[in-house]
């Protein structure tokens, strides 16, 4: 085969350079997208820009296999407990702001900045989400003001573990900027805190997913995990573009409706008079939540509630051990007496149960022979666990001895 001139040769090279060329445009990504790539528009504030996305939601409408249109109409009309344990304290629905980040960083700190925050309100039909978003970090001043703007309008904010992470992370890049962060001072409702306080024991994994998933029976469909949100801004602030920045968006969005429905869901099923809560557990969580805040008749309608579930002997002694508490709060020591009585029958291994009989019978009825018995009979079962290599009692087993000691000496002196 002859060699190729210099002339076909040039030709070849030509033919292989326009193919490469056609090949790397085809590749590049897109530079620079606009708003409209996530169904936003660009708004002009007057120091910066940024991306607004708007969207609705009907509350009459089922969230997963929710459906709060009863617990709705209530909040309507009642308003929304903010803060939870505050049984007094309602603000219209229409007056609260859920409010959710999507960080540069998931540990906060200095230099951590919030490029998409989304703002949920209700506006008299529609639960309405408003999604702010930095195309650059030199525009967070101009989504500031208006932040600072939809804050001053409103009468309490709502979020999940916000007093943890999204409110201080706010107030932060508010004081750089030189803005008052008056949010500080509204009413605030972390649904974080007393979701732990009542359903921790049960579903373990108290994040805004799981109580998604065991809670309201929501289960996302190819949803970004948060731990890759901050790689996709990145991503978009070097190359202009990001192929998952509309989930981002969509992570965001679902975070909030989602935190709107939980609020109106768990302040019906968790209603200081009405408890609808399913499981007894559930209940009993419930009521040592409203007990450690001193709202003793309320504890009592949720273990009253708890009482119609089934539950076994061991749920049975919990609910009578923490009446056994309310009651002795109340300084009604007697009817205290009779609900550990029953605990101790349905658990007699509850030790705790114990050493509250023994208080009662030493101090109220001294009765210094019944309560050494109770005693001795605790400190026998106690030996036996220690035996077997227990050490999680050794702190009760010595205020037994103590009790045991002193129930001697004032039963021989009498």
């Amino acid at each position: 085969m002859p060699n190729p001139t210099p002339s076909e040769l040039q030709a070849r090279l030509a033919r292989l350079a326009s193919h490469f060329a056609m090949r790397e445009k085809a590749e590049e990504p897109p530079s620079h997208i606009g708003a409209d790539s996530v169904d936003a528009r660009e708004v002009l504030g007057g120091r910066g820009r940024y991306w607004l996305r708007s969207v609705g939601y009907s509350p009459r409408e089922p969230w997963g296999e929710t459906l709060v249109e009863g617990a709705f109409d209530d909040c309507l009309r009642d308003g929304l407990r903010v803060p939870f344990n505050l049984l007094d304290q309602r603000v219209p629905l229409s007056e609260c702001l859920f409010v959710d980040c999507e960080t540069t960083g998931l540990s906060g700190g200095a230099g951590t900045v919030a490029f998409l925050i989304a703002v949920g309100q209700f506006n008299g039909t529609e639960f309405i989400v408003d999604q702010y978003f930095l195309p650059d970090l030199s525009d967070e001043a101009a989504v500031l003001d208006e932040l600072a703007s939809r804050f001053d309008a409103a009468q309490a904010v709502v979020t999940y573990n916000g007093s943890s992470f999204d409110l201080p992370l706010l107030e932060g890049r508010f004081n750089f900027w030189r803005l008052d962060p008056t949010f500080r001072e509204l009413p605030h409702l972390d649904l974080l805190w007393p979701t732990r306080a009542i359903f921790k024991q049960r579903i373990q994994s108290c994040s805004l997913s799981n109580v998604e998933q065991q809670l309201l029976r929501i289960a996302r469909v190819e949803d970004l995990p948060g731990s890759q949100v901050p790689e996709v801004y990145f991503e978009y602030l070097r190359n202009g573009f990001s192929p998952r920045l509309h989930a981002v968006f969509e992570h965001n969005r679902l975070d909030v409706v989602s935190l709107f429905v939980y609020a109106v869901w768990l302040d019906q099923r968790a209603h200081p008079e009405r408890p609808t809560l399913e499981s007894p557990d559930d209940l009993r969580a419930l009521a040592g939540y409203w007990y450690r805040h001193r709202h003793h008749i309320p504890a009592l309608l949720a273990l009253d509630e708890a009482a119609k579930r089934v539950m076994d002997s061991t749920q049975i002694a919990a609910v009578h051990r923490l009446r056994g508490h309310i009651h002795k709060r109340a300084r009604d020591y007697d009817t205290a007496h009779e609900e550990w009585c029953k605990a101790a029958a349905g658990s007699p291994g509850d030790y705790s149960v114990a050493e509250e009989l023994a208080k009662h019978l030493e101090h109220r009825r001294r009765d210094y022979p019944a309560a050494l018995n109770i005693v001795s009979q605790a400190l026998t079962a106690l030996e036996f666990r220690s035996m077997i290599g227990d050490p999680s009692l050794d702190n009760l087993r010595d205020r037994l001895l103590i009790r045991q000691a002193r129930l001697l000496r004032k039963q021989s002196g009498s």
